[in-house]
């Protein structure tokens, strides 16, 4: 269906509703006075001042907690694996649940006989139907597992960044310590004592922010692996296993094999080849699903004896030319969603090339941090004055560790896009389309 015939239905449309509203005294039209008929609330008036200062005053009002006599243990953890994770997540999806228990009860309706099982055009339908459940149940799992995994390598990021925290926080009480020591014996400081004090308190802010991401990432992971999110422990990731595409060596096998396995577009591939006047509706109910104006029916014709010799000959009119217009958009929308398919894996592909590129840079930072520690280190063994360059090296050295691990990470998580892109995640745990009952006829 065109542009132009779209544009023709919601003509006809508005003015179907329109002849409506002035031949029936039962259709009302609704005046403009009448959306406005609600009793709306007076706002007094106000005028724009500075929200800073009074935000400010709040926030300096604010007292720290006074920890508890008998504090509690510190939270325990559960190591998972990424595989693990994946799996647990795919299996954990309520949408995809929903649509195989409905995918279920059409299988057993077709075993059972039950509502003319032997009619042709209720098998057909029965099997369009439980195809369009089992590719779109599998669409489904595959999202929720790839974002399961990026939170899983979130989360390492997170535990990996509260480590160097708390080594840079010791090493900043440290400095801090001896400069106050410094300053009462009235040595002169290679940076006022302020300075240390600020740095120690955006070293304790980041520690804090970083705690509360930790915290928000085992909620979403407790939740969307199935666990009982009242839990208190913590998940503990391992991100040295692979996943088994982290080199991606050809970008155009990559490709392919997501056009070939994405529950989507084997969805609509197969319902382009099986569609007929039996699953008209059914792929109709689809296209509304994706815009409502493309699951619009033809209009039924207005001669009534066409009408009733259509009921007793069982032909439809026009229907043969609805089938071919659903195809179309079929294909057109097949068409869009191979492009962005195709994209996406590209996209993520090259990003796991560039990160791993990344990560080895990041590497040689941090590698030539180390060296200059060394050698400072050396110069104050020898009784040279390099404390304060020392510490800003080792504090410096922190950040570049906190890089290599950040660009680590991200090109786990690019792996991860790439088999998203695929659709090949809830395969991996066992959810396949192959053999299964809501297969294509």
């Amino acid at each position: 269906m065109g542009r132009a015939s779209i544009l023709l239905l919601v003509g006809l449309a508005i003015l179907g509703g329109t002849a409506g509203c002035s031949l029936g005294h039962r259709c009302r039209c609704i005046e403009p006075a009448d959306a406005s008929a609600a009793t709306e609330l007076a706002l007094p008036t106000a005028e724009r001042n500075t929200l800073e200062a009074d935000m400010l005053a709040l926030a300096l009002s604010l007292k720290p907690i006074e920890p508890p006599d008998d504090p509690p243990p510190p939270s325990a953890y559960r190591a998972l694996e990424p595989k693990q994770c994946q799996c647990l997540a795919a299996r954990h999806a309520p949408a995809a649940d929903s649509l195989d228990r409905q995918r279920q009860k059409l299988a057993q309706q077709r075993t059972n006989g039950f509502c003319l099982c032997n009619d042709r055009k209720s098998a057909s339908q029965r099997a369009f139907q439980e195809s369009m459940l089992l590719y779109s149940a599998l669409e489904i799992r595959d999202q929720f597992a790839g974002t399961a995994l990026e939170w899983y390598y979130q989360l390492a990021g997170a535990e990996a960044k509260a480590d160097l925290l708390d080594t840079s926080l010791e090493r900043g009480r440290d400095t801090l310590a001896r400069m106050e020591r410094l300053k009462k014996e009235g040595i002169r400081l290679p940076a006022p004592i302020e300075e240390y004090q600020r740095r120690l308190v955006g070293l304790q802010l980041q520690q804090a922010q970083n705690q509360l991401v930790i915290e928000q990432l085992n909620s979403k992971l407790r939740q969307a692996l199935g666990f009982n999110p009242s839990h208190t422990w913590r998940f503990r990731p391992d991100p040295s296993l692979p996943l088994g595409s982290e080199a991606v060596p050809d970008i155009e096998a990559a490709v392919r094999l997501g056009l070939a396995e994405r529950p989507q577009l084997l969805l609509l591939r197969g319902m382009i080849t099986h569609l007929d006047k039996d699953t008209l509706d059914a792929a109709r109910k689809l296209l509304g699903s994706i815009s409502p104006m493309l699951g619009m029916s033809s209009p039924k014709s207005g001669c009534k004896m066409l009408t009733i010799l259509a009921k007793v000959t069982h032909i439809q009119p026009r229907q043969k030319d609805e089938v071919e217009s659903v195809r179309a958009h079929l294909i057109d929308y097949l068409r869009e969603r191979e492009r962005v398919v195709v994209a996406e894996i590209r996209e993520a592909a090259y990003e796991v090339r560039a990160r791993r590129e990344v990560t080895i840079l990041a590497r040689e930072a941090s590698g030539r941090w180390q060296e200059r520690i060394k050698d400072l280190e050396k110069q104050q063994g020898q009784g040279m004055p390099v404390f304060a360059d020392l510490t800003t090296s080792y504090m410096e050295s922190y950040k570049a560790r906190g890089e290599v691990v950040k660009e680590f990470l991200g090109w786990k998580i690019a792996a991860v896009k790439v088999k998203q892109a695929q659709g090949i995640l809830p395969a991996e745990c066992g959810y396949t389309s192959g053999n299964s009952c809501g297969s294509f006829p």
